[in-house]
């Protein structure tokens, strides 16, 4: 095999060896050698005939000739490592046989998957600043003549909404840099942060004080908290972390009477000093074990009473009105006067005034408004501008076209919130988002629906435009929460 694969030139002398021998030979032997040698590497093949290599070294022609047995212990070795097979590369022009370096699996697997890196919703950190620049202008633009009937300056509403909002966006950005500490933080103590808030919500029944008639606040370090606003968070947490423990068997009985009993005990607990903030918190859970459960005709059943319950309330309570001859609810408790004088504003102007004067600033904005600025309803007509009855002002001074710009916004954080929950690491940072998602849009739309006489005055605030310390400050943690979760995940780089 060997002496076909190499031939020896005619006129090559007897004494050169047969198998890799070296020797000096004349300048046209050496070319004639080299020229049979290419020949023969160019038609061997491994498993059949040797490979030669051919070079040139200090003025030699140097010939070796690796036996078969050679190569099939050299393939052995290879197929051990896991190496690709071999291939022939001697057919290049001067080449010898190669075999191609073993790579480990790992390296492999690696260089296969694409690079990964952290998520990051800029689309939602954009729109909270966006709603919270619109707060800050209509807060001060509501708020002058009240803060300064109240001898304060001209901006101190806005300057205290300011540094609570800055607060909040700091807040923001801590839970966005640190998201997976604050994920598994929250996931550890879901259950005992719920109990703290219930707590605080139960001594401020006790020892809170009262505003307006109502005790919605505890002070604490010399600060008021409206605790009602910590346990809208808490009960997120508490739903998140009980649908992430029973996973899809949360809609079994002995699951979900658990979570149901929790939620109304709750609800009730806030909805004895503050109605709204109790429905508010009975929609959040209602919408949580909505997502999580997969038995959803209950709930259509309960969506569409709760419709019909909205849509023939008034006109079936100005009935009972009318058939009673009632003239006079002095007497009758704060909350059913409050439904009476929705159902019967004309009857009962009084009750009804707040209600009455935001849509006359809702009327007199029309399509462009009157300009930023330019309401005549916040100068004491309408009470408490800067807060509930906000919108109106909004509507008053930017018409139709800035409140539906402000919608669009909210719209826009509340889709961005759906999908990060979409795209979760887990079921709990899911329904985290899922949670908070409902906590805006409840709000969002009751604040509407009241200024505009859909539903009875409940005194919901606008989030993150209304004044207001606790409720700005709660609703700017729940964003950070949902940034920390769209940080956590992971996308194709």
């Amino acid at each position: 095999m060997a002496g076909q694969a190499l031939r020896k030139p005619r006129n090559e002398s007897m004494n050169v060896k047969p198998r890799g021998g070296v020797r000096t030979r004349s300048k046209q032997q050496a070319m004639a050698y080299e020229k049979n040698v290419k020949k023969a590497n160019a038609k061997a093949s491994y498993g059949s005939k040797p490979k030669a290599s051919v070079g040139m070294q200090n003025g030699m022609l140097k010939t070796s000739i690796t036996p078969i047995a050679a190569h099939q212990r050299a393939g052995a070795r290879a197929a051990e490592v896991n190496a690709p097979s071999v291939r022939e590369t001697s057919g290049r022009r001067g080449g010898a046989a190669a075999f191609p370096k073993p790579m480990p699996k790992q390296q492999t697997a690696a260089k296969a998957q694409p690079k990964l890196k952290h998520y990051y919703d800029f689309y939602l950190f954009i729109g909270v600043l966006m709603i919270f620049a619109i707060g800050l202008m209509m807060v001060y633009s509501s708020s002058q003549y009240t803060a300064i009937m109240d001898g304060e300056s001209h901006t101190y509403y806005f300057f205290k909404q300011f540094v609570i909002g800055a607060a909040g966006i700091v807040f923001i950005i801590l839970c966005s840099v640190m998201s997976g500490l604050c994920i598994k933080f929250l996931k550890k103590f879901a259950y005992p942060i719920f109990g703290v808030t219930l707590l605080l919500a139960g001594l401020t029944m006790i020892l809170g004080f009262s505003s307006n008639g109502s005790t919605r606040w505890l002070r604490i370090a010399g600060v008021s908290i409206q605790t009602a606003e910590l346990v809208k968070i808490g009960l997120i947490l508490y739903m998140a972390k009980a649908i992430s423990k029973y996973g899809f068997s949360v809609g079994r009985k002995e699951h979900a009477w658990k979570i149901i009993i929790v939620c109304l005990v709750t609800s009730v607990i806030i909805a004895k000093e503050n109605l709204s903030s109790g429905i508010i918190v009975a929609g959040i859970a209602f919408v949580m074990f909505f997502v999580a459960n997969k038995n959803w005709k209950w709930f259509v059943a309960i969506g569409i009473l709760g419709l019909a319950a909205l849509i023939f309330a008034k006109p079936l309570t100005a009935y009972i009105v009318e058939q009673l001859g009632i003239v006079n609810i002095s007497d009758v408790p704060y909350r059913i006067r409050r439904v009476l004088a929705w159902a019967c504003p004309e009857l009962f102007p009084d009750d009804a005034y707040q209600t009455m004067q935001g849509l006359y600033a809702i009327g007199t904005g029309g399509l462009l408004g009157q300009g930023l600025g330019e309401s005549i309803q916040k100068f004491g007509a309408l009470p408490e501008a800067q807060n509930d009855m906000i919108f109106t002002i909004i509507c008053e001074e930017l018409g139709f076209i800035g409140a539906s710009a402000i919608v669009f916004v909210y719209a826009l954080i509340i889709v961005r919130l759906m999908d990060i929950a979409d795209h979760a690491a887990d079921l709990f940072s899911s329904m985290l988002c899922v949670g908070i998602l409902a906590h805006i849009s409840i709000q969002v739309i009751l604040n509407i629906a009241v200024v505009t006489g859909t539903i009875p005055n409940t005194g919901v605030t606008l989030p993150f435009i209304s004044y207001g310390g606790s409720a700005v400050l709660c609703t700017m943690a729940e964003m950070g929460i949902a940034l920390a979760v769209s940080h956590e995940i992971y996308t194709e780089a």
